[in-house]
C-alpha cells in the first residue's frame, strides 16, 4: 500500500501529465457514477491534490473527482 509521500509524488506526476487538457475519456469502476461521464468529457483538469491516500482531481468548471 503506497504511503503518503508515494502518492503527493503519484499526484504531481499526474498534475503535470494532465493540466490543463480536456478529458477525452472517462472510466469509472462502479456503474452508478457512470452518470457522471457527459458532464466530466471535455473539461479541463486545473490540478490535482492529495487528501490521505486519495487523489482528487479539480476540474475548470468547478467539478472534482474522488479517487480512493
Amino acid at each position: 500500500m503506497p504511503e503518503g509521500p508515494e502518492i503527493r509524488r503519484a499526484a504531481d506526476n499526474l498534475e503535470a501529465a494532465i493540466k490543463g487538457k480536456p478529458l477525452t475519456d472517462v472510466w469509472f469502476a462502479f456503474p452508478q457514477l457512470k452518470t457522471y461521464q457527459s458532464q466530466l468529457i471535455g473539461q479541463h483538469v486545473t490540478h490535482v491534490e492529495t487528501r490521505g491516500k486519495a487523489l482528487l482531481t479539480h476540474f475548470f468548471q468547478r467539478l472534482n473527482a474522488l479517487q480512493p
